[in-house]
C-alpha cells in the first residue's frame, strides 16, 4: 500500500460492533465515523469533506482547474454525487451517509485511480482499496470465482465489476452504489458516450488546443510540485507527451528507458531526444534474461500485469527505490485515448456523418496513408460499410485454445457499452479501446514502491478526446494526429514526425520459446484445464509443433498462462493462515 489505502465499513441498518475493527488495520487510521459509516485510511490519503455526512478519499479538483477542492456541500447525497461527477474530477472514492434514508452512497471517479472492492455479510458491507485489507479483517476468503474466469478468457480486456475472487465485486469507474442494509442499488453516473461527437464538431486546431489543455491540466493537478517521479519513457509518442507536460508544468521526474535486445526494442534514440528537450535525467537499462511465465502470481482480484513484463517491472521498482520516487508516471492508455484505430472506421464515420464529398475523400486518403494501404481498397471497404449496424456480441469473443462450450456467449453488461442509436463505429471502437486499457493498470510490483499515475486516462483527457471525431485523429495521414499537433513545439520533431514504432515481438517470441517445455504440464495439468475451460488438444498440438518467431499464434496462449498463474496464486493464498484480526472476531 502506497498512500492510497482505505477500508470502509458500511452499516446503514445500524452499527454492529462485531463488524467494525476494534483497532484500525495496520497503516491506517480512523478518518470518519458516524452511525452509518466508519472509514479508515492511510495518513497520506487526501480527503474532501462532502457536507456533514461524507468524504471523498483521494484527489478532487474543480472541472477546468488543477487546484484541489477542500469541501463540497449539497442538500442530499444524490446532489453531492452528481456534483462530484459534473463539477469535479480526480482520483477518488466518495462515501456519503444518508441518515434520513438509512443508506450510504458510493461514488467512484471515472478515472478509476483509487479502487473500490466490495464484500458483504448480511446488512454490513465493506469497501476497500485493496483486497488484502478485506482479507485482513476476515471479510473475504481466497476462493476462485470461476464464472468470472470463463468470462475473462472469452472476452479479453473487458473490465467489469466482477472479480475473480468469490463474493468480491468492484464499484466501477464512473459508477456508484447505494447501500441500504441488505440491498445494494447500482447506478451509472458517467459514460464516455456523454461526450461523443454530435451536432457541431470541433475543428482540428480547436481539438488540438483542447487536448493540450486537458493533458497539461491533468499532469499539473495529479503531480504535486514536491513529488519526485519516475517517468516510464519508452520513446514513443504517448510517454513523450507526458514528459512534455511534466516539463511544461514544472514537475520533477527522472526518465527511465528500458530496451530489449534487438533493434525493434531499442528506442533510446527517441527517449534521449525527449529527455534532452524536457531537461530530464535519463536512466537506460537493458531488459534481458529468462522469465518464468509459469510462476504463480500474487493474490489479486483479477489477472493483472502480463508475466512477460516481470523483468521490466522489477527494473522500474529497483530504479524507483534508488531514486526514492513518490510515484511512477507513464503514458498508459495513450494509444487508446488518442484513438489509434487499425481499421477504416474513421472514413466510415465521416461517410455516415457527412455523406459523400471532398471531406470523405480526404479521410479515405488519410486512412490509406496511415496504414500504407491501397487507396482503392480503403475506399471499397469504406463504402462496403455504408450500412450502420451494432456488432453482436458488442465485444469480440475469443475462442483460441478454449473450450467454447464452457464459455459465455455474450459479455456481461457494462454501462460504457450502452450506446445511442446513431452511434458511429469509430467512436464505438474508440470508447471500447479506452475501456480495455483499464484491464492493464494493476498487478505491478513497482506499485508497492510508489503509486502509479496515469494522466492520459484522467477524466479531462478522456472527455476531451472522445469529443473529437475519429477522422480528425488520422488527419494528414498520421495516426494520433490531434495529439501530435497538440504538442508541436514542446517535443522534438524527431518524435512527432516518426512513422515507426518500437515493439517487443522478438523478445516475446524468445521468452515463449524458453517457456515451451514449462507450458505443457503447467497448462495441460493446471486449474483451468481441470475446470474444463481449455481446448487441450489444440494446446498440445501448438506446443508440440516446431516454433518460428513469425508464428504469432502463441500470443493467444499467453493470457491463458497468465490466468493460470493468477489462479494458482489464489489457491496458494487460500492456504495462508487466517490473519490475527480475523481470528479475534
Amino acid at each position: 500500500m502506497t498512500g492510497a489505502a482505505f477500508l470502509a465499513v458500511l452499516h446503514p441498518a445500524g452499527r454492529p460492533e462485531a463488524d467494525v475493527p476494534a483497532t484500525p488495520p495496520p497503516g491506517l487510521e480512523l478518518r470518519f465515523e458516524n452511525p452509518l459509516l466508519t472509514v479508515y485510511a492511510d495518513a497520506a490519503m487526501p480527503t474532501t469533506a462532502l457536507g456533514a455526512n461524507g468524504l471523498a478519499l483521494g484527489s478532487v479538483f474543480r472541472k477546468g482547474a488543477a487546484a484541489p477542492v477542500e469541501r463540497l456541500d449539497g442538500a442530499a447525497p444524490a446532489t453531492l454525487a452528481n456534483s462530484l461527477i459534473d463539477r469535479c474530477w480526480g482520483d477518488y472514492v466518495a462515501l456519503i451517509a444518508d441518515p434520513t434514508g438509512a443508506a450510504v452512497h458510493i461514488v467512484r471517479a471515472p478515472s478509476g485511480g483509487v479502487h473500490a472492492y466490495r464484500a458483504r455479510r448480511g446488512p454490513v458491507a465493506w469497501l476497500a482499496s485493496d483486497i488484502a485489507l478485506l482479507r485482513h479483517i476476515g471479510a473475504v476468503r481466497a476462493a476462485i470465482h470461476w464464472t468470472f474466469v470463463a468470462h475473462h478468457l472469452a472476452f479479453a480486456h473487458l473490465h467489469t465489476g466482477d472479480t475473480g475472487i468469490a463474493d468480491v465485486d468492484e464499484v466501477m469507474p464512473g459508477s456508484g452504489a447505494i447501500e441500504r442494509g441488505t440491498r445494494c442499488d447500482r447506478i451509472n453516473l458517467w459514460s464516455p458516450w456523454h461526450f461523443a461527437p454530435s451536432g457541431d464538431r470541433l475543428s482540428f486546431d480547436d481539438s488540438a488546443r483542447t487536448v493540450r489543455t486537458a493533458v497539461l491540466q491533468s499532469v499539473e493537478a495529479l503531480v504535486a510540485p514536491s513529488d519526485s517521479l519516475a517517468l516510464e519513457l519508452s520513446g514513443g509518442l504517448d510517454s513523450s507527451i507526458v514528459a512534455a507536460a511534466l516539463a511544461a508544468t514544472g514537475r520533477h521526474a527522472v526518465a527511465i528507458n528500458l530496451s530489449t535486445p534487438g533493434p525493434e526494442g531499442d528506442e533510446r534514440l527517441y527517449a534521449r531526444a525527449v529527455a534532452a528537450r524536457c531537461g530530464m535525467t535519463l536512466v537506460e537499462k537493458l531488459v534481458d534474461g529468462d522469465i518464468d511465465l509459469t510462476a504463480s502470481a500474487a493474490l489479486a482480484p483479477r489477472p493483472g500485469m502480463l508475466a512477460m513484463l516481470r523483468l521490466a517491472d522489477r527494473q522500474f521498482a529497483t530504479i524507483g527505490e534508488e531514486h526514492e520516487v513518490t510515484g511512477f508516471i507513464n503514458g498508459t492508455g495513450g494509444d487508446c485515448v488518442f484513438c489509434s484505430l487499425g481499421t477504416v472506421a474513421p472514413a466510415v464515420d465521416r461517410l455516415h456523418a457527412e455523406g459523400v464529398g471532398l471531406g470523405l475523400l480526404h479521410s479515405i486518403g488519410d486512412v490509406a496513408e496511415v496504414h500504407q494501404a491501397d487507396l482503392w481498397k480503403v475506399a471499397g471497404l469504406t463504402f462496403g460499410k455504408r450500412r450502420r449496424h451494432r456488432p453482436s456480441p458488442i465485444w469480440r469473443r475469443n475462442g483460441h485454445f478454449l473450450n467454447g462450450d464452457r464459455l459465455p456467449d455474450e459479455p456481461v453488461d457494462h454501462p460504457w457499452l450502452v450506446e445511442p442509436d446513431d452511434a458511429l463505429g469509430g467512436t464505438r471502437a474508440h470508447i471500447q479501446a479506452i475501456l480495455a486499457s483499464y484491464a492493464h493498470l494493476d498487478g505491478y510490483g513497482r506499485q508497492q514502491v510508489a503509486r502509479s499515475i496515469f494522466p492520459l486516462l484522467s477524466q479531462p483527457v478522456v472527455e476531451a478526446c472522445v469529443a473529437i471525431p475519429s477522422w480528425l485523429w488520422v488527419a494528414g495521414g498520421r495516426d494520433r494526429a490531434v495529439a501530435r499537433a497538440a504538442f508541436r513545439g514542446l517535443l522534438p520533431d524527431l518524435t512527432l514526425d516518426r512513422r515507426t514504432k518500437g515493439g517487443m515481438e522478438a523478445f516475446c517470441a524468445r521468452t515463449f520459446a524458453l517457456n515451451r517445455d514449462r507450458f505443457k504440464p503447467f497448462l495441460l495439468d493446471g486449474l483451468l484445464a481441470a475446470a474444463g475451460l481449455l481446448d487441450i488438444a489444440a494446446i498440445e498440438a501448438c506446443l508440440d509443433r516446431p516454433f518460428a518467431n513469425r508464428d504469432t499464434l502463441f500470443y493467444h496462449l499467453l493470457p491463458i498462462a497468465d490466468t493460470e498463474a493468477w489462479a494458482r496464486g489464489v489457491v496458494a493464498a487460500a492456504s495462508d493462515p487466517v490473519p490475527a484480526m480475523a481470528r479475534q472476531r
